[in-house]
């Protein structure tokens, strides 16, 4: 019988630079959340028998 890993536990301890530039990417990472979200719904407004996007049409966005 094999064994599976179901997760893990990791602790970081950055610096002062560090700790900005994660946060900084956080915030990005937010925002771009929230852009694709706003577009998928407005998207479902305007059209709702719309399917959608397919990883090939995120491409091309």
């Amino acid at each position: 019988m094999s064994k599976v890993i179901k997760g893990i536990k990791l602790r970081l301890y950055p610096n002062q630079s560090q700790r900005e530039q994660l946060w900084q990417m956080f915030g990005n990472d937010r925002f771009v959340w929230n852009q694709m979200l706003g577009m998928a719904k407005e998207r479902y407004q305007n059209n709702p028998n719309s399917l959608f996007v397919n990883e090939y049409g995120m491409n091309y966005l």
